[in-house]
């Protein structure tokens, strides 16, 4: 196998690699983190809800006449529920078992991009296989984050909305670097801009000058013109005068 045919294959292996802890990395960030968002808009809501609910119990039973029978009923019925529901969904501990994840993940995310910006323009076999290795050290460790999150942090609810937002908010962003390349785009595009802009003042100052030579050679001639027209009435006059 020639040289050029290894660099290849390394070259593919490494594209592979790449590419699939770029998506990879997304994904499970990405989920994570609307799991995280969805737990902490439930768990603020229902703890506020119940301490509010218990202070005014506790107030009624203190006082006898801070409510009606009536009302003190509903609001400890309403207060049981939802205190049940609490402890039976644990949104507060589902919360912080998804952010303490998102953490982990985000560190994950972190050495995928140092490692996929550190690139060498001139790439040997040897430099192929040097991040080859790079990226199946950082894919073993994603396989063991994976396999320590366990069946506890599955929910199907958090999994279906993640889900409709993979489809519809984050379809431009289902790569971890894909804000990383808009930027690099963007930043290209910028550029060219810059560039386009400059070689436009480029021709533009070109032809003002142009444009002035252009007159200037004018003017010269005419004033080439006038001087043979001078020296021929000159030379007229002598012609003249000798005769």
């Amino acid at each position: 196998m020639s040289a050029e045919e290894i660099n290849k294959n390394k070259f593919e292996k490494l594209y592979i690699l790449r590419h699939k802890l770029d998506k990879e990395i997304g994904y499970n960030y990405w989920k994570k983190y609307v799991a995280s968002a969805f737990w902490s808009q439930v768990s603020t809501p229902i703890n506020l809800t119940i301490t509010f609910l218990t202070a005014i119990t506790t107030a009624q039973s203190q006082t006898q006449s801070f409510l009606s029978q009536n009302i003190y009923s509903q609001i400890a019925i309403t207060s049981l529920i939802i205190t049940t529901l609490n402890t039976f969904f644990r949104p507060h501990t589902q919360y912080a078992a998804n952010t303490e994840y998102l953490s982990k993940w985000k560190e994950q995310d972190i050495e995928f991009e140092k490692e996929f910006f550190n690139r060498i323009e001139d790439e040997t076999t040897e430099i192929y296989q040097t991040k080859i290795e790079k990226y199946q050290a950082l894919q073993e460790k994603v396989d063991v984050l994976r396999k320590s999150e366990g069946t506890d942090m599955v929910n199907f609810l958090t999994d279906f909305i993640f889900l409709i937002c993979y489809s519809t908010c984050l379809r431009k962003y289902r790569r971890w670097l894909d804000v990383d390349r808009r930027i690099i785009r963007d930043s290209r595009l910028e550029i060219q801009n810059k560039d386009i802009k400059k070689n436009k003042l480029i021709l533009e100052k070109e032809r003002i000058t142009e444009k002035i030579n252009q007159e200037h050679r004018i003017e010269i001639a005419k004033l080439k013109k006038q001087e043979e027209t001078v020296l021929s009435e000159i030379q007229e006059t002598n012609i003249v005068i000798e005769t």
